[in-house]
């Protein structure tokens, strides 16, 4: 296997991996914690989670469709950090944008596996960045998740590290079970 074609396959390991690691990282911190305002930016846990999601579906999913669809387009800007802030509901479900984040990152991860090289080499202008190749989005999806998930491990370094009794109980960011009424 060549270098180019090695780098790729650990790339893609390692977008599938990051949905289960937002999770279980996400799932170390005490729910009544996933609103306290401690990340760098001043945005909490669960402000960032919607974040992710949002970035993942309305931005990157689309723009990596359209790179492989169409001839050279230009891609839209997203004004992502304001967008999650405008349009943000405290009250949302946790669990459903961590959903609504894994289904998008396995759409895009469908349309990623069966690329071929001059498939990877497509281009679409993205105005802030400039023209941008298929390889290059799947980067910058893998590299904006894990810059995220390096802030909220500080973050819960920092929280971890006090007493049990300050932390309180963690809550699992598992669905619930679904009623099977027939």
């Amino acid at each position: 296997m060549d270098e180019i074609t090695e780098y790729r396959e650990k790339l893609l390991h390692r977008l599938e991996y990051q949905p289960a690691e937002l999770k279980a990282t996400l799932n170390a911190l005490p729910e009544e914690q996933w609103h306290e305002r401690r990340l760098p930016d001043g945005r909490s846990v669960h402000l960032l989670a919607a974040h992710l999601r949002d970035l993942e579906t309305l931005a990157f999913l689309p723009r990596f469709r359209r790179v492989l669809m169409e001839d050279r387009p230009i891609l839209d800007a997203f004004p992502s950090h304001t967008w999650s802030t405008e349009n943000y509901n405290s009250a949302e479900s946790l669990v459903k944008m961590l959903a609504d984040f894994e289904q998008a990152r396995a759409e895009v991860l469908t349309l990623m596996r069966p690329l071929t090289p001059d498939d990877w080499a497509r281009v679409g202008f993205h105005p802030p960045s400039g023209w941008r190749t298929a390889q290059w989005w799947a980067e910058r999806m893998y590299q904006h998740a894990n810059n995220h998930l390096t802030d909220i491990r500080r973050v819960m370094g920092r929280l971890l590290t006090r007493p049990v009794a300050a932390r309180g109980r963690s809550t699992p960011i598992e669905p619930e079970p679904e009623d099977n009424v027939t």
